[in-house]
């Protein structure tokens, strides 16, 4: 059966009208996802809280309890009309016919898994995570050095102590940069999507961090320590003497991608620098005072304790700059990504031809 219904009269407020209204965003927010709707083609409510601007816990109790039943209503009360001027819309319905409002809400529903990640955020977590592993290495090892013992204080220290292997510090360390070479591949596949240029280093960046997301797995480094220390015959700041093997990676990483970070906009190839030069800090720079004052004096002291606190404080922090620089660069250069786990069910039907 075919019916006539007024269009103006059908008219329904747009979601964004409606959260302008209740003055949880401001018509500047809404114009921004607007326009970024119709770049990426995604719903407003995912864009909206995308960008921070309402929460989506917000956006769903406002459809809920506000939006849907209002549209209901309006449906409802739809006034049918026989005239066939052009001023009206035809809509098809059937004995079968869903419900206005169950239409509505199929619409709105989703069985998807959504992270929505901000760079600001995310920076403050991580610097929060950071500051709280030092101090906790730090009470680790005075316990260790001024008290006496007491039950469960050398499992203390095993766990936290920022200069150890294998513990909880060391699996923050390499899950933050495990996360730093997904990050990089994921804007390698929408470079190379988009077909730009030097999408190969993006790649290249991504191979790295997983480099040396193994390396701070099994501390591969600190094995080349002996070797490279009885052949070279290192002593006080080379006594680590996996740094002069750290120095050629940190050249050779220069000379092959030094030219593509010039390429990247102003505040990406910034916050690149920063993020290099404070984790270079640390990883060498560092390194060397602690293998000169190990090499001379003792590392079982608190002052031996500080120093390597600062060298495992700058790497981390060089790395949560880049993570930063990464979320932000994505934010800002790339409209939309998609990442989609699908789950589905392994036996199928076999058709017989």
């Amino acid at each position: 059966m075919i019916r006539k219904i007024d269009a103006q009269s059908f008219e329904l407020k747009p979601l964004g009208t409606y959260l302008v209204e209740a003055e949880l965003i401001t018509p500047d927010q809404l114009d921004t996802a607007l326009k970024t709707q119709k770049l990426s083609g995604e719903q407003l409510g995912e864009i909206l809280a995308m960008h921070g601007f309402v929460r989506q816990q917000t956006i769903e109790y406002f459809m809920s309890n506000v939006v849907l039943p209002e549209r209901r209503e309006i449906l409802k009360n739809q006034p049918c009309s026989d005239n066939g001027k052009n001023n009206h819309i035809s809509v098809v319905e059937s004995t079968s016919s869903i419900k206005p409002e169950d239409a509505i809400a199929a619409l709105q529903s989703s069985h998807k898994f959504k992270v929505y990640l901000s760079a600001k955020k995310t920076l403050k977590l991580l610097l929060g995570v950071v500051l709280c592993l030092a101090l906790l290495s730090l009470i680790a090892n005075y316990n260790v050095y001024y008290l006496p013992d007491f039950l469960g204080r050398d499992t203390f220290r095993i766990l936290f102590d920022l200069n150890s292997e294998v513990n909880i510090p060391t699996v923050y360390s390499a899950g933050a940069l495990l996360f730093c070479s997904i990050l990089l591949q994921i804007i390698f596949q929408a470079q190379r999507l988009a077909k730009n240029k030097d999408v190969w280093a993006w790649r290249g960046l991504s191979i790295v961090f997983a480099g040396l997301f193994l390396d701070e797995l099994i501390g591969l480094h600190e094995r080349l320590t002996t070797p490279l220390r009885g052949t070279f015959n290192t002593s006080g700041f080379l006594y680590y003497a996996w740094v002069i093997a750290g120095a050629i990676f940190v050249i050779l990483f220069l000379l092959v991608f030094g030219r593509f970070v010039t390429t990247l906009p102003s505040k990406t190839r910034r916050l690149f620098f920063i993020a290099g030069t404070i984790y270079v800090a640390g990883a060498i720079a560092t390194e060397l005072v602690g293998g000169y004052y190990e090499y001379y004096y003792t590392p079982s002291n608190m002052i031996y304790t500080f120093i390597t606190t600062i060298e495992e404080v700058l790497e981390m922090l060089g790395i949560i700059v880049f993570i930063y620089a990464l979320l932000s660069y994505i934010s800002c250069n790339i409209k939309a990504i998609d990442i989609g786990v699908h789950i589905v069910d392994g036996r199928k039907r076999v058709q017989r031809t």
